[in-house]
């Protein structure tokens, strides 16, 4: 009985320690859940998906295993509040006819080719958002870059990095009936952050008002593309494939693309022959066949690239082919910021193909635009790079432009900023437009710029066989140091430098083997030329022989100062002759003619007036008789 009894009383007491040992889970558990929900509301939402142009998955796809067929619907497969999103995408064709991603706000977007490797330098560009501290830290750096002096390279070294290449990327997207920007970014308060990083991407054929590919209309965004082509994307107003916009003038309104990166590397715009979809959909109403055109890039301003916003632009080994078109056929840069490297333009034909536009008002500080080791060549028609204003600083360093034609390399217009040419070859450029549109290197036109360690080396011109400076303010000035001008040619006046209305200041330079009708070396108009520590060496006038080929405008004052043997160079009047429009030969021959003609007339007058003579005086007999 009493073994009954403590039984009893045992399972009593088991019992209760089991309702007490669960109160005490449960509590557990419910902290738990608490601390879990508190977690989640910090933790971000991520999504990895997969796309496979050869799947005939659209819905519950996303999966390595099982890949969506389509982009949109591989997006569609996130939780619509994710905030990092990673596409990974298998090679194929994909052809795109819906907003993708509709408006991108706080997000990071990863797209990446499945057979492509990162850039090592772009791995880091694309971990994170960028900080102000970040932003400001870049900017001090490019600063400190362009105020460092190095000892100049010979003029033969002066040369881009090694022969480019075309991508062949397999992944393709066309956005040629796409109804919005691939990616459209607008900001919703002005500390937002959104990352973009896309690898080993070809995006052809799009056609929007702004930013075929990439619309920034968003604060702090870090946009990276890396080893990607872009093919014929054009735009009805600006940029493109990319517009930086900003809040001023910006219809979408909000803050505007301020404070914001846009890195492009390895990677290369092209406008060729390429492939434009037919209207022949399946079922995944995205895949057409395809059939071979030709089409144009084409955008009112920047025909690749706008901003006019504070955004860092960084080009780096990035190949540009055959881009045409006005105000910046690659690109229209209003203010910001531009770092440009290792890169190669070739075959452009544009007005021009760089616009750097440095203009009070805008509010962003002092623009900055870096081109370094970078080759202009093979261009057909139009204008290198314009810069205009004077509110930036402008440095050309290791550059070359050669084999342009009927094109000005580098020019200049009412720009007073800092602009420097630094150990830069110009060779074998050929322009031959009219007189207005001359200089076979450096137009400069109520400007000012500094120039050394250059070479300019047998380029053609009507006017300014290298360099012409033109305009109305005499307070414009060229300066150019250690510099050689060798073999170049100009067909009126100015082999190699036509000076109006300016100061040019000439340090330690050699004029060699220079043509011209007058002032082979230099030709000058109403401007103040100073010389010091000068090479000239067979140097062509072919109207009047000058000393040394420096030549001066008929009834125009120009002043020579520096050496004592260059004071007296302009004394002369080496205007040039006017070409007779006759040769001496037929000269003689309508002299000759002239002379027998007026015989000629001669002899019938006088056989007429001989005439009317007899003729009055057998009258006179008639009457008489």
């Amino acid at each position: 009985m009493i073994k009954k009894l403590f039984f009893i009383l045992y399972i009593i007491y088991f019992t209760s320690s089991l309702v007490y040992c669960n109160d005490i889970i449960s509590d557990n558990n419910s902290s738990s859940s608490n601390n879990n929900n508190n977690n989640n509301n910090n933790k971000i939402i991520t999504c990895n998906t997969y796309v496979d142009s050869s799947s005939n998955s659209t819905l519950g796809c996303g999966t390595m295993n099982f890949p969506c067929s389509t982009i949109y619907s591989a997006i569609q497969s996130c939780d619509p509040s994710y905030q990092e999103i990673t596409i990974t995408i298998i090679p194929g064709s994909y052809y795109i006819n819906t907003t993708t991603f509709g408006i991108i706000t706080n997000k990071t977007i990863n797209i990446i080719n499945n057979e492509s490797t990162p850039t090592s330098s772009s791995s880091s560009s694309s971990s994170s958002s960028p900080s102000s501290s970040t932003l400001n830290k870049k900017r001090r750096e490019l600063i400190s870059s362009s105020d460092s002096t190095t000892s100049p390279p010979s003029a033969s070294s002066s040369s881009s990095s090694t022969t480019p290449f075309i991508l062949s990327n397999k992944v393709i997207i066309d956005l040629t009936d796409a109804i919005d920007s691939f990616i459209n970014i607008k900001p919703s308060k002005s500390n937002d952050l959104t990352t973009i990083y896309i690898l080993g991407i070809t995006f052809k054929n799009g056609n929007q008002s702004s930013g075929s590919v990439i619309l920034n209309q968003g604060s702090w965004v870090d946009i990276t593309i890396d080893q990607s082509s872009f093919i014929n994307n054009g735009a009805s107003q600006v940029g493109g494939s990319f517009a930086m916009i900003s809040g001023i003038g910006n219809s979408g309104g909000g803050f505007g693309a301020i404070n914001s990166t846009l890195t492009l590397i390895n990677s290369s715009f092209i406008n060729t022959t390429t492939t434009t979809p037919l209207n022949n959909f399946n079922e995944s109403n995205e895949i057409k066949k395809e059939t071979t055109t030709t089409t144009t890039t084409t955008a009112a301003f920047g025909g690749i690239i706008f901003s006019n916003s504070t955004t860092l632009i960084t080009i780096n080994d990035c190949r540009f082919f055959n881009n045409n078109g006005n105000n910046g056929g690659i690109g229209y840069i209003w203010s910001g910021y531009l770092v440009m490297s290792n890169s190669l333009i070739e075959g452009s034909n544009s007005l021009p193909a760089f616009f750097f536009n440095s203009i009070s008002g805008m509010g962003t500080g002092a623009p900055l635009f870096l081109v370094s080791n970078t080759t202009f060549t093979n261009a057909t028609g139009g204008i290198g790079f314009v810069v205009f204003g004077s509110y930036s600083t402008t440095t050309f360093q290791q550059c070359t432009f050669s084999d342009n034609v009927n094109t000005i390399p580098l020019s200049l217009t009412n720009s007073f900023s800092n602009v420097l040419v630094s150990q830069c070859l110009f060779s074998n450029n050929n322009n031959s437009k009219s007189l207005t549109e001359s200089a076979g290197a450096i137009n400069i036109i109520d400007s000012s710029i500094i120039i050394e360690s250059s070479s300019f080396i047998d380029n053609r011109a009507a006017i300014g066989g290298a360099i012409q400076m033109n305009g109305s303010l005499p307070e414009q000035y060229v300066k150019i140091y250690n510099s050689i001008f060798n073999g170049n040619n100009a067909s009126s006046v100015g082999g190699s430098i036509f000076s109006q209305e300016g100061q040019l200041y000439l340090y330690s330079c050699e004029f060699l083997n220079n043509e011209a009708v007058a002032g082979s070396s230099v030709y000058c108009l109403n401007s103040n030329i100073n010389f010091s520590n000068m090479t000239f060496f067979n140097n062509t006038d072919s109207s009047i022989p000058t000393p040394n080929g420096i030549g001066c405008g008929s009834g125009k004052v120009c002043s020579i100062q520096g050496d004592q043997q260059f004071q007296d160079s302009c004394s002369y009047d080496y205007q040039p002759a006017k070409p007779s429009l006759l040769s001496p030969g037929e000269v003689a021959a309508i002299v000759i003619c002239v002379i027998i003609g007026a015989g000629i007339i001669a002899t019938v007058l006088i056989l007429i007036v001989r005439k009317i003579s007899r003729s009055r005086n057998g009258y006179s007999k008639i009457v008489n008789g």
